[in-house]
This record gives structure tokens, sequence and C-alpha cells, in this order.
């Protein structure tokens, strides 16, 4: 019993620390990155009229619904109609 319980602990360590480590790297290219984007709490609206059509939209999925815009250096990721996360990425990676 006790080993099935170790075994469990040992795993759930292991699936925190590496999402925790994601979101850290991914918090420390936006914090170093030059490039300007939307921040949370802005309209679809707002996005459109600071940084233009982006290149693509996806549709929303999800309940709430959760849309990804692609714009060319940035990911932007909405909740209904705002922004929830605007996410810097490599160029050759923005449209897959």
């Amino acid at each position: 019993m006790y080993k099935y319980i170790a075994f469990f602990l040992i795993l759930t360590y292991q699936f925190t620390v590496s999402s925790h480590a994601d979101t850290l790297l991914i918090e420390e290219i936006n914090k170093i990155s030059s490039v300007e984007k939307p921040t949370r709490g802005m309209t679809m609206t707002q996005v459109v009229s600071k940084f233009g059509e982006p290149q693509v939209k996806k549709k929303a999925v999800g309940k709430p619904p959760i849309t990804q815009w692609v714009y060319n250096d940035f990911i932007v990721y909405f909740e209904n109609r705002w922004v929830i996360q605007a996410v810097v990425v490599k160029k050759d990676k923005a449209l897959n």
C-alpha cells in the first residue's frame, strides 16, 4: 500500500514541476521580449484597433469559449471577448 502512495506522490511531483517550468519559461520569454503585444483585459475591438487584423482567427473552443488570434510575432488568447494572455512566439512557429 505504501509503495502505491509513494509512486503516486512521485508522479504528481514530476507533473507539477514540469508544468511549473513551462510556465516560468513562457513568463521569462515575455519579460525579455521587446515585442509589443496586447495586455490582459483588452477587448477584441481594442486589439484590432491597436495591432490590426490578425493573420489567423481560430474558432472558439470550450466553455468558457477560448479564441486564438495569430499575429506575426505573438498569439493572443481571448476568453469571450477579453484578452487573457498574449504570448510571443518565434516567427516560424506563429502560423502552426
